[in-house]
């Protein structure tokens, strides 16, 4: 077993994903020394179409434009028959996924950050001074043990990282979405969302990704079962399935401290395994680089982080907006598209999911009467009436939040 030793301050990251790669860019930039360690033999990731706000070109720059495929400018919204429309002051982007992580993996190495492949985490330990964590090589299971002062789970929402820390598993939820041919009368700027309770207390979407081609799917509760509402979905509307995109996607049920200390060392979650996913929509790319800048800020300032706090307040927000749908019925889907008057569209199309404190502010004064209909859900026959999987499970013990 080999002892890698290291100068100044290290940080090692395990997780080749798009939190782990932009994380270690950001801390590379600020002098660290930063390491990247991905259990897979090459950069490949899976491909996925996601549909995200403008706040990630802010975020990202060049390193996120390289992934976008589609702008979406218009929202058909459906509910038993009624539809409402939206128009975005500023475009959505649909990315790719795969796309976006191999651009993130050469911005961070373009600016010192080290990265390792075929590198498997097993366990973390303290060594006295800060940290030591072994990995295990992928061919010929030779094992290595790294030291660092700083680790940072970027691993996904079954963290293993995570799991050696001390962290609670992480409720997940299945994302499911078929790669189908456009009808003719769906405009490539324009993105359509079913609300259909009785299938999801989420919806359904479709995103135009290309002139031809984009994906229509859904976020479930049980995979199977979400699985064949899809298929069904599918054939009522008279879809082809070109092929299949699922994922397993964390759901937010409130803020647990993202950092740990272990022995001399600290322990820091990141994207995904951080659960960092606006329980609205379960969209996690955007406020998962808000929360890579956290802890990279955290990092450098001994666990305080503004922008963390600022992130736990936003998907806090979120939370609250997901209790009250989670218990809407199709007819509250009507009755809540038909409140959107004029200027709750105009609210709607200026600030997007990303900036939701202003969101949902200019709304409610847009429309004072979805304040009482949000209330009403919120406070309904059994307040608060989420799946197990939404309530507190317990916190952890950090010096940090």
């Amino acid at each position: 077993m080999k002892i890698k030793q290291h100068g100044r301050q290290s940080v090692s990251i395990i997780g080749g994903s798009a939190a782990g790669f932009f994380t270690g860019c950001v801390l590379a930039q600020k002098g660290m020394e930063v390491k990247i360690f991905e259990a897979a033999e090459r950069l490949d990731p899976t491909p996925r179409s996601l549909i995200v706000t403008s706040r990630m070109r802010g975020l990202l720059g060049p390193a996120g434009e390289e992934a976008v495929v589609n702008e979406i400018r218009h929202f058909e919204l459906f509910a038993n028959g009624y539809v409402a429309k939206i128009s975005l002051e500023r475009p959505d982007l649909v990315i790719e996924r795969a796309r976006l992580i191999r651009s993130l993996a050469t911005q961070a190495e373009s600016h010192g950050t080290e990265v390792h492949f075929g590198r498997r985490f097993t366990h973390l330990e303290s060594n006295g001074k800060g940290l030591a964590f072994t990995i295990e090589q992928a061919k010929g299971k030779r094992r290595e043990k790294v030291l660092t002062d700083t680790l940072v789970g970027a691993d996904g929402a079954f963290s293993r990282v995570a799991r050696n820390a001390g962290w609670p598993a992480q409720p997940t939820v299945p994302l499911i979405q078929a790669v189908v041919d456009l009808p003719e009368d769906l405009a490539l700027d324009t993105t359509r969302v079913w609300f259909l309770p009785e299938d999801t207390p989420y919806f359904y979407w479709l995103i135009p990704e290309s002139p031809k081609r984009g994906v229509l799917g859904l976020i479930g509760e049980d995979g199977k079962q979400a699985r064949r509402n899809l298929e069904r979905f599918l054939r009522a509307r008279n879809f082809t399935s070109v092929e299949f995109q699922a994922a397993r996607i964390p759901v937010y049920q409130g803020w647990t401290p993202i950092r740990r200390k272990v022995g001399d060392g600290q322990v820091y979650l990141v994207g995904d395994a951080a659960g960092h996913v606006k329980v609205t929509t379960v969209g996690g790319i955007v406020t998962g680089f808000q929360g890579a800048i956290g802890v990279a800020e955290a990092i450098l300032n001994n666990g305080f982080s503004r922008k963390l706090r600022h992130l736990r307040h936003e998907l806090g927000l979120h939370l609250l907006i997901r209790r009250a749908l989670h218990n809407f019925a199709q007819a509250d889907y009507v009755r809540l598209l038909k409140l959107l008057n004029p200027q709750a569209q105009r609210s709607l199309s200026t600030f997007n999911r990303d900036e939701v404190d202003r969101l949902l502010w200019r709304t409610l004064i847009s429309q004072p009467r979805l304040l009482l209909f949000g209330v009403r859900a919120l406070l309904g026959s059994n307040p608060f009436n989420l799946p197990a999987r939404y309530l507190p499970s317990g916190s952890v013990q950090s010096d940090a939040s």
